[in-house]
């Protein structure tokens, strides 16, 4: 089994042909189907019925499908998240991972980010959106510069430098019975659930976590990190649930399912910025751009980014 076969499997499913899966991946009819035929043999199991109008799952193939979705779509974001990666460490080139979950219009905003900062150091500059975990490997690994992240990280052979902080807030569905608010405080946020989530609040020192040590009463449930976006949507439409989150200056919005709204003033903690880089590893970019970060994020230039 390879991921070539699972990807012409799950196009043909979704196509309903397999010229729908063969024009999708720019190949031969033929291509497919001897594919398909591979996995249906290495498996001992027929996936498709194959008729005049196409194909359809099986049974066992509708059970096959699910899981290949995901496997698929895990696959093709970690290959996405691999392009990010230059092929070498200089001193004009940089790569820093942002450690933080998507948001809205994250792709456009990281790459308006990456310009502002980089044409202010003179750098050819890559920032990127990364869960925490992959971001330190690729640190340690010499593939990344520094990872950036919301909350203190700290372990052996790293530096954590705080270059400011931000306002915080929560996310929650816009049918929310709070989603009208200006503001929310802890108190009204306690009769309903928060996300916990392992791909980063297990990470660092979190927004979540300090807010546990504020004296956050809503219960919070564990979110594993290969969640389905229809768990995910179901925690915050059928469970009124909320996540928290920075409150970005260049984004203040979550999409068109969600809105964000800032924590009042009266329970509001703010999450340090930290840069986290190798003791042993740090190109005279970095430095550069750890002495100017303090100036850029605690002076407010970066509000100029767009």
């Amino acid at each position: 089994m390879d991921i070539r076969q699972i990807r012409y499997f799950v196009h043909a499913v979704e196509g309903k042909s397999l010229s729908a899966a063969a024009k999708r991946q720019f190949v031969t009819v033929q291509a497919v189907s001897k594919a398909i035929s591979e996995l249906e043999h290495e498996l001992g199991i027929q996936l498709l019925t194959r008729g005049n109008h196409g194909v359809k799952p099986t049974a066992v193939g509708v059970a096959f499908y699910e899981r290949a979705r995901k496997t698929l779509a895990n696959f093709d974001e970690l290959d996405d998240f691999t392009k990010h990666f230059p092929t070498s460490r200089d001193n004009e080139h940089m790569s820093i991972a942002l450690c933080s979950p998507s948001f809205a219009n994250a792709e456009g905003v990281m790459a308006s980010l990456s310009k502002f900062i980089g044409k202010r150091l003179g750098l050819d500059l890559e920032i990127f959106i990364a869960p925490g975990r992959e971001s330190i490997e690729a640190l340690h690994a010499g593939i990344i510069d520094a990872a950036c992240t919301l909350g203190e990280y700290a372990s052996p052979g790293t530096d954590c430098v705080s270059v400011g902080s931000l306002p915080t807030g929560v996310a929650l569905a816009r049918t929310h019975p709070l989603a009208h608010n200006r503001t929310i405080t802890l108190s009204e946020m306690a009769p309903y659930p928060v996300v916990w989530s392992e791909t980063f609040d297990d990470f660092n020192h979190s927004i979540h976590a300090m807010y546990r040590e504020r004296g956050l009463a809503s219960e919070a449930v564990r979110f594993p990190s290969n969640a389905t976006d229809e768990q995910v949507s179901a925690f915050f439409s059928e469970q009124n649930g909320m996540a928290f989150g920075a409150v970005l200056p260049f984004n203040q919005t979550s999409g068109n399912l969600l809105t964000f709204l800032p924590v009042d003033q009266c329970d509001q903690v703010r999450v340090p910025l930290c840069l986290i880089s190798l003791k042993s590893q740090k190109t005279d970019a970095y430095r550069a751009f750890e002495r100017s970060a303090v100036a850029i994020f605690r002076g407010g230039q970066i509000l100029g980014s767009s």
